[in-house]
């Protein structure tokens, strides 16, 4: 996009730089996956990381809102908005890392119904 020219009357704009779209996530999260394996001593959850450094966007909330299923009332912390990568699926019972934090993740709202876009209500635990 360098170098490109906009004329309006008298004025001139010439763009010197451009950012990619997916510029608009500002930070990078991790997502885990808990699977419970069962011991002679019981039941262990042992994490593996479903994506590293994932691109998203943390919207960032009082904590008081609350999201109501089917008679189920969750607290919220945030909405995080990311792409997913190719051949990903992101699920409730996943978890969210971001700044050495765990966050459950509350509701997975695939926008658009496309699999692309994804609107993540997140509850730190």
């Amino acid at each position: 996009m360098s170098g490109y020219v906009i004329r309006v009357g008298e004025s001139e704009i010439v763009a010197t730089s451009s950012l990619p779209g997916v510029a608009a996530y500002n930070l990078t999260v991790n997502v885990v996956r808990a699977a419970k394996t069962r011991t002679a001593r019981g039941q262990t959850e042992v994490s593996s990381t479903v994506v590293t450094n994932m691109p998203a966007d943390i919207t960032w909330l009082s904590g008081k809102e609350r999201l109501k299923f089917n008679k189920d009332t969750h607290l919220m912390d945030g909405v995080l908005r990311c792409r997913v990568p190719a051949g990903v699926t992101i699920i409730e019972s996943d978890r969210i890392v971001y700044g050495g934090v765990t966050y459950e993740i509350t509701d997975v709202k695939d926008v658009k119904n496309l699999g692309l876009l994804l609107e993540i209500t997140i509850k730190k635990c």
